[in-house]
């Protein structure tokens, strides 16, 4: 399971940083619910924690970035 959350924070993390660009914004919804079910599958494997990490990481960055642009009012 941790390969799969692994794969879908690398997934998140290729969408936030293009939602980055302006008119964009709506990739960086998409990138944290990647990353949160990402957070999911790799909630069920506890021995490693790769996959949880990226998907953290992301959803903290994509979170900051919702903030800031007025995406969360």
């Amino acid at each position: 399971m941790d390969l799969i959350s692994t794969i879908f924070g690398l997934v998140a993390v290729a969408l936030g940083l293009v939602g980055l660009f302006p008119l964009l914004g709506w990739l960086t919804w998409l990138s944290l619910f990647l990353s949160f079910f990402g957070m999911i599958f790799g909630l069920s494997d506890r021995s490693r924690t790769t996959g949880i990490t990226i998907n953290f990481l992301v959803m903290v960055l994509a979170l900051i970035r919702l903030l800031v642009g007025g995406g969360i009012v």
